[in-house]
């Protein structure tokens, strides 16, 4: 076997460092890119927490009589943001895939952690107009 040559170990050394250095680039990117889908379905959530609170005012006796037309819109706000949200859920699902499949590629087997970490929330149902 052929020693290395004091300048050739320092360029192999140097090209261990830098793929290195990208496959904690890539596999950076997969997860923030996870992180981010999950703060747009967090926002959306809020969303719907927020018209579900109003829906509930309205339909509160002490706050007057409202017109059923209006009611009807916010159910209707309601199922438009949940779409919203459902949409945003799939491609929280689909980055969370890719991240799997990345971390799979660079020799990464075990998830457990990262499925705790990035759990997806559950595709929510349109609420009926009572």
């Amino acid at each position: 076997m052929q020693a290395m040559l004091p300048g050739k170990e320092n360029k192999h050394e140097s090209l261990c460092e830098e793929l290195l250095r990208e496959r904690a680039a890539v596999l950076s990117r997969a997860g923030f890119a996870v992180e981010d889908a999950l703060e747009v379905l967090m926002k959306i959530n809020r969303q719907i927490e927020q018209k579900i609170e109003y829906l509930r005012m309205v339909q509160n006796p002490g706050f007057g009589q409202g017109n059923m037309n209006n009611k009807q819109s916010i159910f209707e706000e309601i199922n438009v943001i949940i779409d919203q949200f459902n949409k945003a859920c799939q491609k929280a699902e689909i980055q969370y895939y890719y991240l799997i499949v990345t971390r799979e590629a660079l020799g990464l087997r075990r998830h457990e952690t990262v499925r705790q970490l990035y759990q997806i929330p559950s595709k929510k149902k349109k609420m009926q107009a009572i």
